[in-house]
C-alpha cells in the first residue's frame, strides 16, 4: 500500500489510524505525566506526518509546545487543567484529523466492513465523520455571509457586539445542523442500513507487508510506554 495520497505523503490502512485514535484516546487519560503526553503527541505526530499533513502537525506541534510551556511557567491550578484536559485532547483532536483528513468514508467503511464489523454500526460511523467537515465548511460560509452585511467579526468585534454575533451565528448554524442531520439521514436510508444482504464496496483495501510493520511499530511504542509507566521509570 505504499501509494502517494493527496498530502503526498504515504497511504497505509485506515484501520491503523482508526486504531490509533482508539488507543490515544485511552492512554492520555490513563497515563498521567508530562513524559507520557508527550511520547503519546509525538507518535501521532510521526503518523500524521507520515500521511503527509505536513502543514497541520506543524501547526499542532507549535500549538502544542506554546500550551506546554504556558503550563510550565502557570499556577499548579492553571498547569493541572492545561496538561490533563487541554493538552489531551489536542492530541486525541490531532489523532482524528489524522484519520478524517486523510482517509476517504469509502475507505474507512471498506475497511470496517473487512473487519467483520456490523453494517448498523458502520454506516452511522460514517455519518458522524462526514457531518463534522460538513458543519465547518457552513460554519465558514456564514462567516463569509456575515463580512458581506459589513459586520465586523473579528475579536474586537465580537466583544463589542457578543449579542448580536450570537444571534447571527447560532440561527443559522442550527438551521444548517437540522439540514445536515436530514440530509445524512436520507443518505443513510439510501445506502440501504436495513437490507439484508451481502454488501460490496468500491474500495478495495489491502493489509500489506508495511501496514503489518507500522501496526507492530505503533503497538510495541505504546506497550514500551505502559511498561515504563508501570515501572515508574
Amino acid at each position: 500500500m505504499l501509494k502517494s495520497c493527496k498530502q503526498h505523503g504515504i497511504r497505509y490502512d485506515p484501520r491503523i489510524k482508526l486504531l490509533q485514535v482508539l488507543l490515544v484516546g485511552v492512554l492520555v487519560f490513563v497515563l498521567p505525566g508530562k513524559k507520557y503526553e508527550l511520547l503519546l503527541f509525538f507518535s501521532v505526530f510521526v503518523f500524521a506526518m507520515l500521511s503527509g499533513m505536513y502543514k497541520t502537525s506543524m501547526k499542532f506541534l507549535l500549538f502544542y509546545g506554546g500550551l506546554f510551556l504556558v503550563a510550565e511557567v502557570s499556577p499548579l491550578f492553571i498547569a493541572t487543567t492545561i496538561h490533563y484536559f487541554v493538552l489531551c485532547f489536542t492530541t486525541i483532536v490531532f489523532a482524528a484529523l489524522n484519520l478524517t483528513g486523510t482517509t476517504k468514508i469509502s475507505e474507512l467503511l471498506a475497511a470496517l466492513h473487512n473487519m467483520k464489523i456490523p453494517y448498523y454500526i458502520n454506516i452511522p460511523l460514517a455519518v458522524i465523520l462526514r457531518f463534522f467537515p460538513t458543519l465547518k465548511q457552513d460554519i465558514i460560509c456564514i462567516k463569509q455571509c456575515i463580512k458581506t452585511r459589513g459586520i465586523d467579526i473579528s475579536i474586537p468585534g465580537i466583544l463589542k457586539h457578543p449579542v448580536k454575533i450570537y444571534e447571527m451565528m447560532l440561527i443559522p448554524i442550527l438551521m444548517r445542523m437540522l439540514s445536515a442531520a436530514t440530509e445524512l439521514s436520507a443518505s443513510v436510508e439510501t445506502r440501504g442500513l436495513g437490507v439484508k444482504c451481502k454488501k460490496t464496496s468500491y474500495e478495495e483495501l489491502s493489509f500489506g507487508i508495511f501496514d503489518m510493520l507500522l501496526l507492530i511499530a505503533m503497538i510495541m511504542f505504546y506497550v514500551v510506554i505502559v511498561v515504563m509507566k508501570i515501572n515508574n521509570y
